[in-house]
């Protein structure tokens, strides 16, 4: 009887310093777990930081900044070329920290130029545990710009410019996606050009034009004219004896701008805001129209449709204003408010999932 009352007494000592252990490596196990760096959080830092600095928000910025990078955040929020979208495209984990290569698409409000940028992004983890940005890189893929009457462009640091569109290349006549069976053509406005912006690829890049009513398009573009360096260039006229300055023929420059998609023609607006879907299947206008408000049309990039989800029917301009807010992996995100008070039921943020083809708000 004492031995088998011995032999429990053992057992049960055993099972107690075994859980013991157990709990001890496992408590140990969390706590390594906690240290280790964390690839979500230092991922969302970066979209946070990103999301902050194309909202102009420096506050936010600088606290998701080491100390000697909130200063140098100021040089990212500029007050006449937004930060319109971006794309998280490379993730390269170290030990203790993480980069991301992201594209971002920077749009001017105060005239036709954009720039698409490569920000090369490191994230820390700090002692107090926080993660933050501590360094940035960025690099200029293309730049497009207005001058002497067509747009431009320029890939990454070269001296040479291309012409990537003049008004001819614009078409003199399309249809306004408020005639539904495109029976009515009408006269493209292409008075002046208005805003412009890169796809994240670089592969497209999005033109209006306007006048009293604006015309927006998609123009996809050549990068072997730009590698072979195709310009413009001048022949001589005539044999010798004569003026050769004055005989001088300038030859028209090949564009490099291969196929231009018409989207829209909307009427008495003003183009605001351009993006693309991270996939580059969708393209968001956000519009002004005189006297009215704001709206925002979504096209499928290859059909140059409207998508089925009607946000001016949903979200009638004379009642509400949209905006555009952001493009996530799967839809895009806007801002809904209303004009008069009963209308507030409708105010907030709302999101288009692409895949179901489902409004929800958020």
């Amino acid at each position: 009887m004492k031995k088998a009352l011995y032999f429990i007494l053992v057992m049960l000592m055993s099972v107690i310093i075994i859980s013991c252990k157990g709990s001890d490596i496992k408590k140990q196990s969390n706590e390594k777990q906690e240290d280790k760096f964390n690839s979500k959080i230092a991922t969302q830092t970066v979209k946070n930081y990103l999301e902050a600095i194309s909202k102009g928000d420096i506050n936010t910025a600088k606290k998701l900044s080491v100390e000697k990078m909130r200063d140098k955040s100021l040089e990212f929020i500029s007050p006449d070329i937004d930060i319109s979208g971006y794309s998280l495209e490379d993730f390269n984990e170290l030990k203790e920290s993480l980069v991301i290569k992201a594209k971002v698409s920077r749009v001017s409000n105060v005239d036709s130029r954009a720039n698409l940028d490569t920000y090369n992004i490191k994230v820390i983890k700090e002692d107090t545990d926080e993660y933050k940005i501590s360094d940035i890189n960025v690099m200029t893929e293309k730049e497009a710009f207005y001058e002497d009457d067509e747009i431009r462009i320029r890939n990454k640091d070269n001296v040479k410019t291309n012409l990537l569109i003049d008004k001819s290349g614009i078409p003199q006549y399309g249809f306004s996606k408020n005639d539904k069976g495109n029976m009515i053509k009408i006269s493209v406005p292409k008075t002046n050009f208005g805003t412009i912006a890169f796809s994240f690829s670089g592969d497209r890049i999005a033109i209006t034009t306007y006048d009293k009513d604006s015309f927006v398009s998609i123009v996809k573009l050549d990068d072997s004219l730009m590698v072979q360096g195709e310009g413009s260039s001048e022949q001589t006229d005539g044999e010798g004896g004569g003026n050769k300055d004055s005989n001088k023929v300038k030859v028209r420059e090949i564009p490099v701008g291969k196929e231009i998609i018409s989207l829209d023609i909307l009427k008495d607006t003003m183009i605001k805001k351009l993006c693309f879907s991270l996939d580059e299947k969708y393209f968001m206008t956000q519009y002004e129209v005189r006297d009215k408000g704001t709206g925002v049309r979504v096209y499928n990039v290859d059909k140059g449709d409207l998508l089925d989800i009607d946000l001016e029917k949903e979200f009638p301009i004379e009642e509400f204003n949209v905006t555009f807010y952001s493009f996530d992996k799967d839809g895009m995100i806007f801002d809904v408010s209303a004009k008069e008070s009963k209308d507030r039921e409708k105010e907030g943020r709302w999101k288009i999932e692409f895949k179901d083809m489902k409004l929800i708000k958020m």
